[in-house]
């Protein structure tokens, strides 16, 4: 796809937009918005070099994958994309950052892992952040749209491959951008939600389904309103109270009912769909079973249909990668490869810090219940209806 002829250029934004893989479209639809205008420059940005179809994250980029083997097209989706999925569980990964490196730090993992950076966790203002690298990821494309020169220049300019892939390196070009653009530009982003709107609170450890959902509910809702504004070219926050009046509840359903928050669920991750799966590693005197972390990983990648995932075990974090088409472990370094096997109907518990698909269906029903989420078509007040 090449680049937009015009800002106005809709036709190019939907095609674009339609495009994108089911788990990108679940995405915070703030960061779908850049990635959408990431697609429009794909051409002028090298296009792909690495990938079929789409950049995809499957593991840490070291700095020499992305100064020489990756476009500036595939740098900019995945950061992007990385940063979108650390929006979505920056507070399950401030959980488990325990201030130590990475080999002893289990929230620096989880990064990796899910966003395909890493961070230097031991160094004060490792939390501030990763709870700020989002935000700061939006306020600079608002700046670059409201500029002269575009977000095409906003890519060129705030997307190094030269600067280092740990999230430290890749922010920083960020931050460069916006204090060379001016935070005095800010005013443009009258339009835009506050970043508490769109952002999860702190969640407990020990929270009970209900409250974890509620609180992501409340994102969603104010991420639909902002949808919804961008659709009807109205201020975000004069939609926030026009999508709750009887004029217009009807059309706001369409973007915010039960069956796309559940859907939006599933999508960013937050439900654990691998229950009664549990994969094991032949140790030679018996079958090892991963932890529920790399159980978790394994089972996603078998659904996805992925061949290999890299996979890191120990104490030490050592790297592993798991062929889910020969069923077997191979230890990179030496080669040395172990059986695997899944074993399924086991009573695997659930990924720690997600939600089984029940806890989130009671949930569900629970604020529809209060008329606090309108019932989708798959929801049984609404078949009962």
């Amino acid at each position: 796809m090449g680049a937009a002829t015009s800002g106005d250029d809709t036709a190019a934004r939907e095609a674009a937009l339609a495009s994108l893989p089911e788990d990108v479209k679940g995405l915070p639809p703030l960061f779908v918005e850049i990635i959408v205008e990431v697609l429009l420059y794909k051409s002028q940005l090298g296009g792909l070099r690495n990938f079929t179809d789409f950049p995809t994250i499957d593991h840490k980029v070291k700095a020499e994958e992305f100064r020489h083997g990756y476009t500036d097209f595939e740098y900019v989706y995945l950061t992007v994309l990385g940063l979108a999925r650390l929006q979505t569980h920056v507070e399950e990964i401030v959980r488990r950052c325990n201030g130590k490196v990475y080999t002893q730090n289990p929230g620096v993992q989880l990064l990796e892992v899910t966003c395909g950076m890493t961070m230097h966790g031991d160094r004060s203002g490792a939390t501030a952040l990763l709870r700020s690298a989002p935000q700061s990821l939006i306020e600079g494309f608002r700046l670059a749209k409201a500029s002269r020169r575009g977000p095409l220049q906003f890519f060129r300019d705030a997307f190094d491959r030269k600067a280092d892939p740990c999230l430290e390196g890749r922010m920083g070009r960020i931050l460069e951008y916006l204090e060379k653009a001016g935070r005095a530009a800010s005013s443009t982003l009258s339009s835009t939600p506050s970043w508490e709107d769109v952002s999860l609170g702190p969640i407990p450890d020990g929270a009970k389904p209900d409250f974890i959902v509620g609180e992501h509910l409340r994102v969603f809702k104010n991420e639909c309103a902002w949808s919804w504004a961008q659709a009807k070219r109205m201020d975000y926050e004069a939609a926030k109270v026009a999508c709750g009046e009887d004029a217009h509840a009807k059309d706001f359903e369409r973007l915010y009912n039960a069956d796309t928050f559940r859907a939006a669920m599933r999508a960013r991750g937050v439900v654990a769909e691998t229950g009664g799966v549990q994969w094991q590693a032949d140790s030679g005197k018996g079958w090892i079973p991963y932890d529920t972390s790399v159980n978790a990983q394994i089972e996603r990648a078998r659904q996805k249909g992925t061949a290999k995932v890299k996979v890191r075990l120990g104490p030490k974090g050592w790297k592993y990668e798991v062929d889910l088409h020969r069923f077997v472990q191979r230890n990179p370094v030496n080669g040395t490869e172990r059986t695997i096997r899944c074993i399924k109907g086991a009573d695997v518990p659930a990924e720690k810090g997600k939600l089984t698909p029940c806890e989130l269906e009671d949930a569900v029903q629970y604020y529809i219940d209060l008329c606090t989420l309108p019932g989708g078509a798959s929801s049984p007040s609404s078949v009962m209806a």
